[in-house]
C-alpha cells in the first residue's frame, strides 16, 4: 500500500513529495521512490531496524512511525535513530494510520532522543489550543489525515486550508 504526503519544509522553502507505505517490499519502495521522486518515505507498518537500514543505505530519507499507548516504551526506537530522518508518533489501534484515534500526548515527555518527531493520530480542527499549548523541543510537525477527510484520500480543502493557517501562526 503506498499514499503520498506534501510537506512544506520551513528550511527550504519548497514542498517536500512523502510516500507512505506500511509493510511494502523493499523492491517497490526504490521503484515508487523513483517514479514519483519522492523526498521522504514513511513507513507505517512493522518494518523492523534492519529493514530500515537497508533502505537507509540506498540513500532513502525516512520517517519511521511507531504507534503510541500508555504501555509504550521509547526504548523499543533505539535500534531505528541511525536510519531515520524523523519520527511519527501516532495512535496504537488496530488500524495503520487514519482511524481518526488520538493518543495521550502527555506520553511523548518521556521520548528524549534526538530525533525530531511529527505528532499524529486522530488531530482535528478542534485540537488547535491543544497543540498551541502542546510544547516539545524535538516535535517537528504535525501530521494530520482522517480528521480533514471528506472520505478516505479526499481531504476538506476547506477546513485544511483554515487550520493551516491557524498553525502557521504559531
Amino acid at each position: 500500500m503506498c499514499r503520498f504526503r506534501f510537506r512544506y519544509s520551513q528550511y527550504k522553502k519548497k514542498i517536500l513529495k512523502t510516500g507512505v507505505f506500511v509493510n511494502e517490499l523493499e523492491e517497490n519502495i526504490l521503484k515508487i521512490k523513483k517514479i514519483k521522486k519522492l523526498d521522504f518515505i514513511q513507513l507505517h507498518g512493522t518494518e523492523n531496524p534492519f529493514y530500515c537500514e537497508k533502505l537507509f543505505k540506498k540513500g532513502l530519507k525516512l520517517i519511521k512511525c511507531f504507534r503510541i499507548d500508555n504501555f509504550f516504551s521509547f526504548e523499543k526506537i533505539v535500534d531505528y535513530i541511525p536510519f531515520c530522518t524523523y519520527f511519527l508518533f501516532d495512535s496504537n489501534t488496530i488500524y495503520y494510520g487514519g482511524s481518526g484515534k488520538k493518543f495521550c500526548w502527555k506520553k511523548l515527555h518521556e521520548y528524549t532522543f534526538q530525533v525530531p518527531f511529527f505528532l499524529s493520530g486522530g488531530i482535528g480542527i478542534q485540537d488547535f489550543d491543544e497543540i498551541k499549548n502542546f510544547s516539545h523541543s524535538k516535535m517537528f510537525g504535525i501530521d494530520v489525515n482522517s480528521k480533514f477527510e471528506v472520505f478516505p484520500g479526499k481531504k476538506d480543502n476547506v477546513k485544511l486550508n483554515v487550520f493551516m493557517k491557524k498553525i502557521r501562526k504559531l
